[in-house]
């Protein structure tokens, strides 16, 4: 069988990809082939052309010949080099080696029994020292305090061996290409979902976990119906049902602290409780996110081989047991046209197609660390390709991520991309063959279509690869539009890439512009800024939370497996709105929802030193003091602030608004605890850091008509206050609730349940 030669994927047709990341010192270290003493010997054209030989040489099994090979080998070249596409991070590191494992999910089961318990622990150090990430459903473990038969004691639990696999992944993170990342589900039906749902309470545990709690149809409707019913749990060993009174110890209770169904009492646990441990969780730390097991299910391509009950760490791929999946993404910014209006869908048709078969052929050319995980994998066959640059390609087009359009353009790209990919992976099945288990698949029995693979699209969070691409990541929004860095003692605005690139060439980027966006003045307030590009300019924390799930609910229906999305939330957001995007993610469908509150939790590898001049009381304030009273206008009039110093520095501050008066009350409180913290000797860094940008919704609402307003909230003014104060003494402080980069010190984003360290020279991210 011979195979037909695709046309090349021409880059004169894209926007070309300046690559300064390829100079970056992450790049080089996690990417590129080292040897022996650790030296790179090779080059990111190296790199690619490597990865592109690798995947096209596969072709010689059905029939290829040496031209055909060379010149689908350029075109896997072109797509990398170019930024228009690119695997997963496993495929760029490991193609062309030894024994190279080059997919990037996992799931592996957690039998019930020592022996296979420890098996997968070995099969988890052997995946994770290739690269590879995995996922555990721990619902099969007998509960805490269960009988174990074999000795007549009794099992520790689920809890405990979660942690011989967590402490797996912390011994040999040193020696792998990257830092191990696990996913942890429980179903809400095992005895121990309570133990399960505030496990990372303590955020110092489980630090490369993200964890999710498995929810049934059944579950929600119930939430909905009759939130006050008792919540029954059920012991996996024997099938016996409990329910758990409200006097457990969260943290310490086992199955004989549980009553039988028939001894429940109104003062047991109801389901909506339960449902409100995982809302307030969730609003506290950023976990456990939900899995809509049900509805993975409903998707799930083999039936017959068994149900799908877990995904890997970042959510957006549902696998069997044993079940392994190559993940690829399309950068959509490369097909806007060049004046915005459309996009050119044949040049995307053409590289969906391109892209299906890279990924079909990584199946061939896979190294399979365990047996079993060559059965099932290649017995399906799936594969995941995806988009990254939704925002960037939204904002080349003047649309807002918060609206119709948006949804809109969301739908009609997703449809396009699976039908694209459904069609490519038809075409390579009638010329290769179905994938082995597709008799007894929906595509057997319900489609009555052939497949190469049995699922084809997924929705990846992309955190590496957009970096290499040059563009946003999966489908988010942009975290920031510009931010103030110091580099040398030197403090400068680092301004969005699209920002930088699009007001470069259009003349429109001045320094001013510079520093209106380095201060969070909003792009449409700004108007050197063309307006159809200030309109889309918008940043995950402006984008209000249900337009996050609407997109992702969008995305979702017109992909096979799942898609990996993070509503990223400002600081203020409350537990209600918590529940109300759990609860909406169902009614639209998602597969899974994740939610992150800004600084709602410090990182666990930063240490928070104590202030060596912190006292436990104010000091006395002085007769006389010395200071400087700043103007702001607010949303209701205007504030003036006073900040005041003493001989051992700042020690109160005053706020006083105008005649149209405002919050009297919390302001006059506000500074009064501030001056206080001053007293004590709190860094004043820090309470720059903790009262800058809170927002007033009065203050954001009238400032999009009125210029004039230069703060964001009272807090946020009082914050610029001390910064004035200060004058060059503010630089930033290592002492805050925001996260922090172990290796550099810089802010950390959240997305897909990992951190992300946007330092150029750095770029550390960890899961869990």
């Amino acid at each position: 069988m011979r195979t037909e030669p695709e046309n090349n994927v021409s880059e004169e047709k894209t926007r070309k990809t300046e690559h300064p990341v390829f100079q970056r010192r992450w790049f080089k270290r996690r990417y590129l082939w080292k040897d022996k003493n650790g030296r790179v010997i090779e080059t990111p054209e190296q790199m690619f052309h490597r990865v592109a030989n690798t995947i096209a040489e596969v072709e010689i099994m059905y029939g290829a010949t040496s031209p055909q090979i060379k010149s689908l080998a350029e075109s896997f070249y072109n797509l990398m080099v170019n930024g228009i596409f690119l695997p997963n991070s496993p495929t760029l590191m490991n193609a062309g080696r030894p024994n190279g494992v080059l997919s990037a999910c996992f799931v592996l089961p957690v039998p019930d029994s020592i022996e296979e318990i420890f098996e997968t622990v070995k099969n988890t150090a052997v995946i994770q020292k290739a690269g590879g990430g995995t996922g555990f459903d721990f619902s099969c473990l007998r509960p805490t305090g269960d009988i174990v038969s074999s000795s007549g004691g009794k099992t520790s639990g689920p809890i405990s061996f979660w942690r011989v696999i967590a402490e797996t992944t912390n011994a040999i993170q040193q020696g792998a290409f990257r830092r191990g990342a696990n996913m942890g589900v429980m179903s809400i039906e095992h005895p121990d979902i309570l133990r399960f749902i505030h496990a990372k309470q303590n955020l110092s545990d489980f630090t490369n976990f993200n964890i999710s709690v498995k929810v049934t149809n059944t579950f929600m409707k119930t939430l909905t119906e009759n939130p006050n019913a008792l919540h029954v749990v059920t012991n996996p060993r024997t099938g016996d049902r409990y329910v758990i009174p409200r006097s457990v110890d969260i943290n310490t209770y086992d199955i004989n602290g549980l009553l039988t169904e028939d001894q429940a009492t109104d003062d047991c646990y109801s389901a909506g409780e339960i449902w409100n441990m995982i809302i307030e969780n969730a609003h506290a730390t950023g976990e456990p996110g939900i899995i809509f097991i049900d509805r993975i299910n409903a998707d799930n391509p083999t039936p017959a081989l068994g149900r799908i009950e877990c995904c890997n760490p970042c959510g957006e791929q549902p696998l069997l047991s044993y079940e392994a999946c190559n993940l690829g993404s399309i950068n959509i910014s490369k097909f806007v046209t060049e004046d915005g209006t459309d996009m050119d869908w044949d040049l995307l048709a053409e590289t969906i197609r391109l892209c299906v078969r890279f990924l079909d052929n990584v199946v061939d050319v896979n190294y399979w660390p365990v047996p079993e995980i060559e059965k099932v994998s290649t017995g399906n066959r799936k594969i995941g390709l995806g988009i990254m640059g939704f925002a960037d390609a939204l904002i080349l087009s003047g649309i807002r991520y918060d609206s119709q359009k948006a949804v809109e353009f969301a739908k009609k790209l997703a449809a396009f991309l699976q039908k694209h990919a459904h069609q490519t992976s038809e075409e390579l099945a009638k010329k290769r063959g179905c994938f082995p288990n597709f008799k007894s698949s929906v595509w057997d029995t319900k489609y009555n279509r052939p497949m190469r693979n049995a699922a084809v699209t997924t929705i990846a969070p992309t955190g590496s690869i957009s970096r290499i691409a040059g563009c946003s990541s999966g489908i988010e929004p942009l975290f920031e539009l510009a931010k103030i860095k110091t580099q040398d003692g030197r403090e400068f605005i680092k301004i969005h890439r699209l920002i930088e690139g699009l007001g470069t060439e259009d003349g429109w980027l001045s320094e001013k512009v510079r520093n209106l966006l380095g201060r969070g003045i909003s792009p449409k307030d700004i108007p050197r800024i063309p307006g159809k590009i200030a309109e889309a300019l918008l940043t995950a924390h402006e984008v209000g939370f249900a337009w996050h799930v609407r997109i992702q609910a969008k995305f979702q229906k017109y992909t096979d497996n799942a898609v990996s999305k993070t509503v990223n939330l400002p600081s203020d957001t409350s537990v209600t709105d918590v529940d109300k995007i759990y609860r909406l993610a169902c009614r639209l469908g998602c597969k899974g929802i994740t939610v992150y509150r800004d600084n709602c939790r410090i990182d666990e590898e930063q240490v928070l030193p104590v202030p060596e001049k912190a006292t436990h009381t104010p000091r006395p304030r002085p007769r006389k003091t010395k200071g400087q009273t700043t103007k702001f206008r607010m949303g209701c009039g205007t504030l003036f602030v006073t900040v005041n110093k003493d001989s051992k520095g700042l020690c109160e501050v005053f706020a006083n608004l105008g005649k149209l008066g405002g919050c009297t009350s919390q302001s006059e409180a506000m500074c009064r605890a501030v001056s206080a913290a001053l007293r004590c000797g709190v860094d004043p860094k820090v309470l720059v850091e903790q009262l800058k940008s809170i927002r007033c919704p009065s203050t954001i609402a009238k400032r999009k008509t009125n210029k004039n307003i230069d703060v964001l909230s009272c807090p946020d003014s009082i914050a610029r206050a001390i910064e004035d104060a200060l004058g060059e003494d503010c630089e930033s402080v290592g002492i805050s609730a925001v996260n922090r980069c172990p290796e550099c010190d810089w802010p950390l984003r959240k997305e897909a349940g990992c951190s992300f360290c946007d330092n150029d020279d750095c770029w550390y991210f960890k899961c869990g």
